[in-house]
């Protein structure tokens, strides 16, 4: 089968929004259209054409990623892709990962990440499953906390207040969340706009914001309410949208205030971390329910040492690892040196004390999945004793990884 590959021009970008829809189960209007472009850096846009017709498409964002030991790297975040249903089957999507990904290394970011829509379609180009989000549901009335809450003061703001203040902290807590990415101006405000389409039936967004000094905000909540009245009885749930807190108070208090909304009968969200520290808050926690565990963030190395040296390490080690990308034929051996305060790492000719292919790699990189894990999985392989341990602890976080943005 015949077709180029490309990015697509401005005057082809209403046809590359409704060809991404389309793979998504959608049809787009002009209101849609406009939001991506927003967004978008048409320049990290790649579509196949067949003739004038775009058969598969796909994009990236650049990103910043937050990573252990209060560091950053640039990362890819890959986005919109998909291929036409009549097309399947064709090496089209294939093509675009290994072109996306020549890309991705010519510019010089060192990781590329993504969202998921199927588990089981990246792993083959060498994406890692890097951190897992939980969905959970309380009922108010068996939300009773088990300490007195910490001092603080929250305020419900309307939107325009929300617009300056959210995006300064979100940026604040990001950077202490390994896992979490960056949000440029135009994100916040398609998030501002709040699409009566995508509300659900629910409200409009409340937006709380917690200080623990006065002017200083530390935290904030936005949520929707999806009213219900069983029998004449109070019974909505509250929907969590989007959160960020860079203090303990700041946590603690805007959890207080969701579970204490009148007319609550339940609060929910449907992405959480794996490492949400309510259940330790409440004084009965059984009656935090999970209602999910999913995949969330899946990263794929692109160059090897450069990811290894730009992340911290809570300890100092020595790691000699064969990594294996048989899908860009980038094969490497290469030796981390890491600690506390900083880490090299370079190619080398010894022996290698572990195997793993580049997906493993970035499963491990946030500390989110175990390298033993992965060894008794049949997916690394050990050849020097006590180096899956080694590992084990190189790579660990004080937090589970996760990222507040779909992207």
């Amino acid at each position: 089968m015949n077709y180029e590959l490309r990015p697509v021009t401005e005057e082809e970008w209403p046809a590359y929004v409704r060809s991404v829809e389309a793979a998504f189960g959608s049809h787009p209007d002009d209101d849609d259209v406009a939001s991506w472009r927003a967004v978008a850096e048409i320049d990290r846009t790649l579509a196949a054409f067949e003739g004038d017709r775009i058969i598969g498409n796909a994009g990236a964002f650049s990103l910043e990623l937050s990573l252990p030991g209060d560091r950053t790297i640039p990362m890819a975040g890959v986005t919109a892709v998909g291929v036409r249903s009549t097309h399947r089957r064709k090496g089209v999507l294939t093509s675009m990962m290994r072109a996306q990904l020549d890309d991705v290394r010519e510019r010089g970011e060192p990781i590329a990440g993504l969202y998921a829509s199927e588990s089981i379609i990246y792993g083959r180009f060498g994406y890692g499953l890097a951190s897992l989000q939980v969905g959970i549901e309380i009922e108010t009335a068996h939300s009773a906390f088990r300490d007195p809450l910490p001092d603080g003061r929250l305020d419900i703001v309307d939107k325009e207040a929300a617009a300056k203040v959210l995006p300064g902290i979100h940026d604040r807590a990001r950077r202490q969340q390994p896992g979490d990415i960056n949000r440029v101006p135009a994100w916040w405000d398609n998030f501002f706009k709040d699409k009566e389409k995508e509300r659900e039936g629910a409200s409009a967004r409340f937006y709380v914001v917690h200080e623990s000094e006065p002017g200083e905000a530390d935290g904030y909540v936005a949520y929707r309410i999806k009213g219900d009245w069983p029998s004449g009885l109070p019974g909505a749930t509250l929907r969590i949208q989007d959160w960020a807190a860079t203090s303990e108070a700041a946590y603690v208090n805007l959890w207080r205030q969701l579970l204490d909304v009148d007319l609550v009968a339940k609060v929910a969200a449907w992405k959480r971390p794996v490492d949400e520290p309510l259940r330790w808050l409440l004084a009965d926690p059984r009656r935090l329910q999970t209602k999910a565990l999913t995949d969330e963030l899946w990263l794929r190395p692109v160059d090897v040492a450069a990811c290894l040296a730009a992340r911290g390490y809570p300890t100092e080690g020595r790691l000699v690892l064969e990594v294996v990308d048989t899908f860009l034929d980038t094969s490497s051996r290469v030796a981390l040196d890491a600690g506390p305060t900083g880490a090299t790492c370079t190619a080398t000719d010894a022996s290698a004390d572990l195997t793993l292919g580049v997906a493993e790699l970035g499963a491990i990189y946030l500390g989110g999945t175990l390298a033993s894990n992965l060894a008794r999985a049949a997916r690394i392989d050990e050849h020097a004793p006590g180096a899956l341990r080694r590992a084990d602890v190189l790579f660990s976080s004080d937090r589970a990884p996760y990222c507040r943005t779909m992207f």
